[in-house]
This record gives structure tokens, sequence and C-alpha cells, in this order.
């Protein structure tokens, strides 16, 4: 009586191990199946620089039916500055012994294929995300009517954080002028 819950749930859990092993192996091998190759990483870089130093300015600006402000040309015209990556800005915050920092993994081109693949807030209105966090979140500076000089730029955590919609900066000049330290 005392071996019945041992013959009976024994085979059970046995089986049900060899389930977990067996799903574990699987999606190793479906995870190095499936990754990409050097030349594949290459051509998707190159593909990616090729669109962020070819700005596609007009184009975008119709299909928001606004202007993005000067400012925001005058990077995507900096070729070395839109090519940075990877570094976060540091902005004094009211504490000045815990400034706030704000993640740049990269800046995104300035195409409709952007403009469609990122996120679009209906209360902030026309606008375009100029560079990402690379977790889920972006910066946005908004277009207008006329183009203006420069506009604020806000972040849009879509990450689950508290700061969605915060105005980062008050202008995107300031943004790129905040103190850059690399990622850590």
């Amino acid at each position: 009586m005392d071996k019945l819950p041992l013959f009976v749930f024994g085979p059970l859990a046995f089986a049900a191990a060899l389930l977990v092993i067996a799903t574990g192996i699987r999606r190793a091998i479906a995870a190095y199946r499936f990754r990409s190759t050097p030349d594949q990483i290459k051509a998707t870089y190159e593909a990616y620089l090729r669109r962020l130093l070819n700005p596609q300015l007009e184009s975008v600006e119709r299909e928001l039916g606004k202007f993005l402000p000067e400012s925001l040309l005058q990077l995507y015209k900096d070729k070395s500055a839109i090519q940075a990556v990877g570094f976060q800005l540091e902005k004094p915050g009211k504490n000045r012994w815990w400034p706030k920092r704000w993640q740049v993994y990269c800046f995104e081109p300035l195409d409709l294929e952007s403009l469609n693949e990122l996120p679009y807030e209906e209360e902030l209105g026309p606008g375009f995300c100029f560079a990402t966090t690379g977790r889920g979140s972006w910066y946005w500076i908004a277009a207008s009517d006329q183009r203006a000089k420069d506009s604020p730029v806000i972040f849009l955590d879509y990450d689950g954080g508290s700061s969605h919609g915060k105005t980062v900066a008050n202008s995107l000049d300031e943004f790129l002028n905040l103190p850059r330290l690399p990622l850590k």
C-alpha cells in the first residue's frame, strides 16, 4: 500500500521531467538555428546607416501634415552627431547630488519607415520619435503648422516606468548639450 503512490505518480513525474528537458533542448536549438549570421547583421546595420544618413524630411512632413523643428533638421545634417550611440545624458535634478540620467541607445532614421513603425501619441499630436533607449522607450519632438526653431523633448516610456510623457528638455538644443556619459 505504501508503494502504490510511487508506482502511480513516479512514471508521471518522470514523464513531466522528460517533457521539460525536451522543451528546453528544443528552445536552445531554435535559438541557435534562427540567430543572424555576421553577414546578415552587417547588412542590417548598413541598411540602418544608409537610412540614418539620408533623411527623408519632405516625405515625413508630408505624412505628418506639419513641419518638424529646424533644430531636428540641423541634427540630421550633422553626420557625426546623428551617428552617436550608447550614451546617457545627465540632467541636474531637484536634488543636485542625484541627477536624472536619460539613456540614448541610438538615433532613429528620419524616414517614413521609422515614422510608421514608431509609437504615436494621440494626445501629443503629430511629431517624430528621433531617438530610442533600445528598451521600448523613445524621445519625441513635436511638429507644428509652421517650422519652429526648436521644440521640447518628451520621453515616451513604454517600458512600464513612471517617466512617460515627461519633458526631458525644453528644447532639442538643450537636450543635445546635456553632459554625456557612457552607458553602463
